[in-house]
């Protein structure tokens, strides 16, 4: 699935950034394969605001389209 089609509220892990024409800058501020991301809320122009860590990131309609994500796995213990 897309960034933009994770629900709000989820955790998910960015599988691939290969579509989007500045995915050398996205890898550079973090949304990497294999970075863990939480779904913060959507933003006025259909975005998303992200939670990466303790840091907090907004990208919009067309940056959250190019990503593609998968559910986040929770370790057990």
């Amino acid at each position: 699935m897309t960034l933009h089609q994770a629900p709000v509220g989820t955790a998910v892990t960015v599988v691939d950034i290969s579509a989007h024409p500045r995915a050398q800058r996205l890898a550079e501020v973090g949304l990497r394969p294999g970075a863990l991301v939480a779904v913060l809320r959507r933003t006025s122009g259909d975005g998303r605001l992200l939670g990466l860590g303790p840091a907090r990131m907004a990208v919009d309609r067309t940056t959250a389209t190019a990503l593609l994500v998968a559910p986040a796995t929770v370790p057990t213990s």
